[in-house]
């Protein structure tokens, strides 16, 4: 199969690399390493790199490394091993140059080995071109101590010169905390991450959405966490922030009392005028619509699924028929939302059968973007999808037709010469779960791409098998890639 090729040249994507490790009090604990899975988009020609680790704040880089990815094909690294050279102890970001297009995802863990004492946290962000990346960026939830959850915003600065950047805060209710904005002057391709635990403008409890801001364009990463106290309090989730916005936001999953899992929504108006949302959830061919109190500019709304009264139906469906999708759309004309959508697992009863959740699932949690509409397309890519990796991680993908048109697709597995067809129906969606795949090779740890005959958006995740034992975080979600 031939991918469509992409007509602007990406050379560089952004990255914001995880922490290895954290010495001070800041941040969760642990000793932190770092995943990086590159796929090249061109299916006719290798793609020479380039990978620049800079430290934090610091403007000078510490390790440049050149490698080919082969066409169609995927490169991985993990900082213990490889690439070769990176300091011990090293915290910073990472420029990854390339003479052909890719797409770029990170994964910032621990060195747990998923037991009761010493348990998995993984969570995975998108790397940014240097199209994604603006001047103004928009972070829909940050929290501080809110029943023992955390975050951190990594900033990094996508130029060569050196620029001040400020983080400015807003409550869920939309009111100003002028006393947490924060500022720093941070070197050319460096980043600079801003803890909110040590941030004494923001008080305990506080959840809401931040507007990091400069004068040339930025790229920003999230984390969230829960307190790692134990395997069941390990969540960590991992999100990119915004350029910009929509007026109506497609979520291809969304779950309640699944298996276990329960899905949220955290809406941000990043635009100038207060808006209420509209959000259709869509399960088992049936529609429930929730409507939002007004968010005012800048704010952002948190939901929890359980917490949504009109979607007590969904307890009533069949297990297997309790995750959907949803659009939410700003009900004010010329407002402007951004979203995350955010799926945990805290061992909640799964329903009236006293169904038992796996162990393996209690302390999971991963978080993606929602996609704005209008950036749907016919051709999608996925950095890394993995098939009993390592004897223990499984993943897959969900795709979603955007359209009212049936269409069908053909999913590429890197270089292995395994391909797949897919039926997609009108605005209708499909999971594939690796390890069902005909003939893909045990252990697969690669690329996907995927070409339909509708426009389509889609995510892609991977968790530690159900009977391996392995305890935490091993749940990551993480946004394909449309061109």
């Amino acid at each position: 199969m031939k991918i469509h090729r992409i007509v602007s040249i990406v050379t560089v994507l952004f990255l914001l690399l995880a922490m290895v490790p954290i010495v001070s009090a800041q941040g969760p604990a642990g000793d932190w390493i770092s995943g990086i899975a590159c796929q090249n988009l061109d299916d006719t020609n290798n793609a020479s790199i380039k990978l620049l680790f800079y430290p934090e704040d610091n403007g000078t880089a510490a390790l440049e490394y050149d490698d080919t990815i082969p066409a169609g094909g995927s490169k991985n690294y993990y900082t213990p091993t490889s690439p070769p050279g990176v300091p011990e102890g090293f915290l910073g970001s990472v420029v990854i140059q390339s003479s052909y297009p890719l797409a770029c995802n990170v994964n910032t863990q621990t060195t747990g080995t998923g037991t009761a004492d010493n348990f998995y946290r993984i969570g995975t962000s998108a790397g940014f071109s240097d199209t994604e990346a603006g001047p103004t960026m928009y972070a829909p939830q940050v929290m501080k101590n809110l029943s023992g959850w955390y975050s951190y915003i990594s900033v990094q600065n996508t130029t060569d010169a050196s620029v001040e950047v400020e983080v400015t805060y807003k409550s869920s209710t939309g009111a100003d905390v002028p006393g947490a904005t924060e500022t720093e002057t941070i070197p050319g391709y460096s980043n600079h991450v801003f803890y909110q635990d040590s941030n004494a403008g923001l008080s305990d409890g506080f959840i809401g959405a931040a507007t990091i801001s400069a004068a040339t364009p930025l790229a920003v990463t999230v984390n969230f966490y829960n307190s790692g106290a134990t395997s069941g309090e390990a969540q960590l989730h991992s999100y990119n922030g915004f350029k910009g916005g929509s007026d109506t936001l497609l979520i291809p999953r969304v779950v309640r009392r699944y298996y276990g899992y329960n899905g949220g929504l955290s809406i941000q108006n990043i635009g100038t005028v207060a808006t209420a949302v509209t959000i259709d959830f869509s399960f088992a061919g049936n529609t429930y619509t929730h409507v939002t109190s007004s968010i005012a500019p800048g704010a952002a709304a948190p939901l929890y699924a359980p917490n949504v009264a009109e979607l007590a139906p969904v307890d009533s469906l069949p297990m297997g028929q309790r995750y959907g999708s949803a659009t939410i759309t700003a009900n004010e004309a010329g407002a402007v939302i951004v979203a995350i959508v955010n799926e945990d697992n805290r061992g909640n009863p799964v329903d009236n059968d006293n169904n038992a959740v796996p162990i393996e699932r209690v302390g999971q949690g991963s978080t993606y973007n929602a996609i704005l509409n209008g950036s749907q397309t016919a051709d999608m890519f996925f950095a890394q999808i993995v098939n009993n990796a390592g004897g223990i991680y499984s993943g897959g993908f969900q795709i979603a037709n955007t359209t009212s048109v049936p269409g069908t697709c053909v999913a590429t597995y890197g270089t292995s010469g395994v391909t797949q067809n897919l039926s997609l129906g009108a605005l209708g969606s499909v999971g594939v779960f690796a390890p069902n795949v005909p003939s893909l090779p045990d252990g697969y740890n690669s690329s996907v791409s995927v070409t339909c005959t509708v426009d389509i958006v889609g995510i892609s995740n991977l968790a530690a098998n159900t009977g391996s034992g392995k305890l935490g975080d091993s749940f990551t979600q993480g946004n394909g890639l449309n061109q």
